[in-house]
């Protein structure tokens, strides 16, 4: 079979075309005249490109699964990643399959120790030898190795210069190219990992005022794993003012990982543990928040009860007024004031240190499924009913907001309080002024559900009003609410769980259903970073000192990604 340049511009033409790449595709059939070479192009079959490629990646991996006699595929067949595919060739693919297939006895190794661990009762933290984790990582090609933590005068020289990010040539090389680039790699331990920062600052100490020039990340960054829970980990939230982690969602209890001073490397995580509740229901974690001033953690869950927690795993206090699961809960935004709301129909303000009710709001008809704070003042609840209430005080209700007749599945307020943002099921926003209560913009770009809504820190000019959404049809958008339009669209390869704005406003980190955690600059969208982290991510939240970002996992694990910025 021959193949010639006429019928490569041949695919890549049509492919132009049905992607509706239009100026484009004229610029292209004009310079390579593709179309006085082959005037029937009606007899392309659609999606001919697609296909052809495909097809040849099926060829390359079949290839690298063959035998050692090449003439029957091991009964072991591993998938290749198509970037993987496409940056080595079929020597380097096939040392790469053979050590996922090391990987993955290694790692069904792992899940029987796990497993035995659970069933004593003890649970368990992952941690692997640095030179193990940092080849392991290596050979996967998913950016999983850990930087150096020591250089030679030479490679510090070349640390304090700006630093692009890893070149996608690097990141799929196998070990054998890359080992020596990679030698003096190291893994942190899990408690001295929150406390100890890449560039020597602690956690606890709040971060200088940010500058107002885009941040750029030194690559590569520093990745530890987090692996205790029995089930998969769906929530990752920091304390806002300390050193601690909070994981949980899906699990009985919830776990906090702590970095104060004295930690030893192998500190286990303080366990929440959700028991007590009425004897026929499931004590599962349903929701989780912090405090503003971090000192106290509310957790609510299937039994209906919220426990409210300090940061260093104290039971404080057992909230029961909820006749079934708590779905929501939120602390208002300086007090210790504390909204919930439940499959029950109703929502409560608590008094979160003393366990106070102060009061039992009864107006919707349906289970209340999100609630927002304003202030310390004025909160919103929405409800299976399709409607929003506004409240004030202790009073019943002031306002009531009918958009959508769908499902509400999230709300957020507007830092400065100017916006209420209701998401509906299927991907819409609305964007209401609470003032006036008038519908403003009703945004349906999206075109599946919205699974997370972050604001741009109110601190950066200009940007007060600026909302990302992480959505289900695989995008993330920054919205800006005062003219209701899209500001820039961010195209990802599978569906998008969180997203979450850096302190200072210039970063944006997105995890997606297919483990592939990404960093952006903000506002024009540049991609930064991008690692594959072993499952698919549920939750990716930074830190307060915007050095670290957590990542919950669907596998059970939590990731710490540490991450030098300058």
């Amino acid at each position: 079979m021959t193949f010639a340049s006429t019928d490569v511009n041949v695919l890549v033409y049509k492919y132009m075309v049905e992607a509706g790449f239009m100026h484009t595709s004229y610029t292209f059939a004009n310079e390579s005249q593709v179309t006085k070479a082959f005037p029937d192009m009606s007899s392309v079959p659609p999606n001919a490109l697609i296909r052809f490629v495909q097809k040849g990646m099926q060829y390359t991996e079949m290839e690298a699964n063959l035998k050692e006699d090449r003439h029957a595929v091991d009964e072991d067949y591993q998938l290749v990643a198509a970037a993987d595919a496409i940056m080595n060739d079929a020597k380097d693919l096939r040392e790469l399959v053979q050590t996922q297939r090391a990987d993955k006895q290694e790692d069904s190794d792992d899940q029987e120790d796990r497993r035995d661990s659970s069933e004593r009762g003890t649970p368990t933290v992952r941690v692997q030898p640095a030179e193990q984790k940092a080849a392991k990582g290596l050979r996967r090609g998913r950016g999983r190795g850990v930087p150096p933590q020591s250089h030679s005068p030479a490679r510090q020289s070349q640390l304090d210069q700006p630093h692009p990010a890893q070149p996608a040539s690097d990141r799929h090389m196998p070990e054998h190219k890359q080992a020596a680039t990679h030698a003096d790699n190291q893994t942190p331990g899990n408690a001295a990992a929150l406390r100890d920062m890449p560039n020597g600052h602690s956690q606890h100490a709040q971060p200088a005022a940010w500058p107002l020039n885009a941040l750029k990340p030194v690559f590569p960054p520093q990745i530890t794993v987090l692996d205790t829970h029995s089930r998969e980990t769906r929530v990752c939230s920091w304390c806002p003012t300390a050193a601690v982690l909070a994981s949980g969602l899906g699990d009985p209890e919830a776990l906090l990982w702590s970095g104060d001073a004295g930690c030893s490397d192998t500190q286990m995580p303080t366990v929440l543990a959700h028991s007590g509740g009425e004897a026929d229901k499931s004590s599962v974690v349903e929701c989780m928040d912090w405090q503003s001033d971090g000192t106290m953690l509310a957790t609510g869950s299937m039994d209906g009860w919220i426990r409210v927690w300090n940061k260093s795993g104290q039971l404080l206090q057992t909230l029961k007024g909820h006749g079934s699961a708590v779905t929501c809960l939120k602390f208002s935004r300086h007090t210790n004031l504390l909204l919930s709301g439940s499959f029950d129909k109703a929502a409560i303000v608590w008094q979160a240190d003393t366990g106070v009710q102060m009061q039992r709001i009864t107006a919707h008809t349906g289970s209340v499924c999100c609630v927002a704070w304003k202030d310390d003042h004025q909160f919103a609840t929405a409800s299976a009913d399709h409607v929003i209430h506004l409240h004030a005080g202790d009073q019943a209700c002031t306002a009531t907001l009918k958009g959508d007749a769908t499902d509400l599945t999230q709300l957020t307020w507007s830092p400065n309080g100017d916006h209420l943002v209701s998401c509906c099921e299927g991907g819409t926003l609305l964007v209401w002024s609470p003032s006036q209560q008038t519908l403003l913009h009703t945004l349906t770009d999206h075109t599946a559900d919205v699974h997370a809504m972050a604001w741009s820190p109110a601190t950066v000019p200009g940007r007060q009003h600026t909302l990302a959404t992480a959505s289900q049809d695989q995008t993330v958008r920054l919205w800006d609410l005062v003219s209701g339009t899209c500001q820039h669209k961010i195209s990802l390869a599978s569906k998008v769980r969180s997203v979450d704005f850096h302190p200072s406003g210039h970063l944006l980190v997105s995890g997606c259903d297919d483990g592939e955690i990404c960093l952006w600059s903000i506002p024009d969208g540049n991609k930064l970073y991008s690692s594959t982290l072993s499952g698919g991510i549920a939750s990716a939240a930074w830190n307060s000192s915007g050095d670290t970002v957590a990542a919950a996992c669907r596998n059970k694990l939590v990731h710490l990604i540490f991450m030098e910025l300058q």
